[in-house]
């Protein structure tokens, strides 16, 4: 990917972060106790540059957020960080794999949701004139 391609892809990756934070949470599925957890981890990953970073490496342009990638993004030791954090906080009251399935399936699911995807592009959009 060129430099203009890898720059364009970090930028929507970034706006999309922030559109999932306050969206993406639509597609979250588990008991009610988990919500507010699983959008603060969100929350968190969207304010760190490292993790967008690393997100934006691992998106191929073309395929976007599948599910292996989905899986490689819960993996990265940041993510990881955040549920443990979260899952001690609650001394086990919530448990990791539930978080951890529920933040792929927010990946997977809003970046397929057309609506976060093109207000992330059509910022880019903007940004570039």
């Amino acid at each position: 990917m060129t430099i203009l391609g890898s720059f364009i892809v970090g930028k929507i990756v970034l706006y999309f972060m922030f559109e999932l934070a306050s969206k993406g949470i639509k597609y979250f599925t588990a008991k009610p106790d988990y919500k507010k957890p699983v959008k603060d981890i969100l929350d968190t990953l969207t304010n760190n540059k490292n993790f967008i970073s690393d997100v934006t490496d691992m998106i191929d342009a073309k395929r976007g957020i599948d599910g292996a990638t989905a899986d490689k993004i819960v993996d990265l030791p940041y993510v990881q960080t955040q549920i443990i954090k979260m899952v001690d906080s609650t001394n086990g009251k919530l448990e990791q794999k539930e978080i951890e399935y529920q933040l792929r399936m927010i990946f997977l699911k809003s970046w397929s949701d057309k609506s976060i995807t093109d207000k992330a592009v059509e910022k880019i959009k903007k940004d570039l004139k």
